[in-house]
């Protein structure tokens, strides 16, 4: 542990937490602040590979295998024995059914381009994942130099301003809503630059995923110049091509372009109502109390963001009215 004079917990209570970091349900059994600074960069390593975006990366790779074996074992010529299914990864992916009749029905006839989508789409998740990570640890651990206040929270606590960074960033993605303080982003709400920059992994790591998806795509063919990002985007069905193809492979995240859309104004619709709500209810409650105009914003933003999904709040849950707990547990 951190120190000699905290307990080692049971074998059933670090079992707990494992599980909990690992299926990001952030149920802690063990006071945060008790962890060492390897114990806390394990917990990273568990919520990351139990992250939504990461396994669905994971049920692309094994995809990608298993429809290159099948080429190999019935040739590229489609007279063999048709293959019954394809199952995806068991990780939460829903599982795709499909024969060598429905992808031609599906506009599949050159079976060599299930393979592809699924090894472009693989990689395309691969660097999104990368590149928000790396963007909001650096973004973090900027932050945490530049604003001594945030930095001395830290140094109280005796956490490692990096730890803290990586941890916070792999956390909030997956939609784990661990902090490694008792009090999670309590002792932070007074920082808003902080709590901006936190805010937007909840929606990059969830329920934005198939808007920035379909984004990152869209920006890679304009870059790269290349046909297949663009034919990726295209509409699925009937001889819709590799859009047919990424639904056909079980990868339900790359949504049409209006689901897309419609995807995005929900999500800000509901956004918007639970911080109307939370300002009119708990503007002036006790949980913002000593905050600026600007911070009280920040927070009631930061609430309405991390409700649905991670749970990191900056207001303690008891002290907020009862209107405003029935609205979360209708967001949730």
């Amino acid at each position: 542990m951190k120190t000699s004079a905290v307990p080692t917990p049971s074998g059933l209570d670090l079992i707990f937490t494992s599980v909990s970091a690992t299926t990001v349900s952030s149920m802690v059994a063990v006071e945060m602040e008790s962890f060492s600074n390897s114990q806390l960069l394990l917990m990273t390593l568990l919520m990351l590979l139990g992250g939504e975006v990461f396994t669905s990366m994971l049920g692309l790779h094994f995809t990608y295998t298993k429809l290159k074996k099948r080429e190999q074992s019935h040739g590229l010529d489609g007279n063999g024995p048709p293959a019954t299914s394809l199952e995806l990864s068991p990780m939460g992916a829903p599982v795709a059914a499909v024969t060598l009749d429905q992808m031609e029905i599906a506009g599949f006839k050159n079976q060599r381009d299930l393979p592809s989508i699924a090894r472009i789409l693989m990689f395309i998740v691969l660097g999104y994942v990368v590149v928000v990570h790396l963007a909001g640890y650096t973004l973090m651990l900027v932050y945490l130099c530049a604003v001594a206040g945030a930095r001395e929270v830290l140094i109280g606590k005796k956490i490692n301003p990096s730890t803290f960074s990586i941890f916070i960033v792999v956390s909030t993605f997956a939609n784990c809503g661990f902090v490694p303080t008792n009090e999670g982003m309590v002792s932070f709400k007074s920082f808003p630059g902080m709590l901006l920059l936190v805010m937007p992994h909840v929606l990059l790591g969830n329920t934005l995923f198939p808007v920035f998806l379909r984004l990152s795509i869209r920006a890679l063919e304009r870059v790269t110049r290349r046909r297949e990002f663009g034919q990726l985007l295209v509409s699925g069905g009937p001889g819709g091509g590799p859009a047919a193809a990424a639904s056909a492979i079980g990868y339900d995240h790359l949504l049409p372009g209006a689901r897309t859309w419609f995807l995005a104004l929900t999500v800000a619709a509901l956004l918007a109502v639970q911080l109307v709500v939370f300002c009119a209810m708990e503007w002036a409650s006790d949980g913002l109390r000593g905050l600026s105009a600007f911070q009280k914003l920040v927070a009631a933003l930061f609430m309405s963001v991390n409700s649905r999904h991670s749970g990191e709040m900056v207001v303690d849950l008891a002290a907020v009215s009862s209107a405003v707990v029935v609205l979360y547990v209708v967001m949730m």
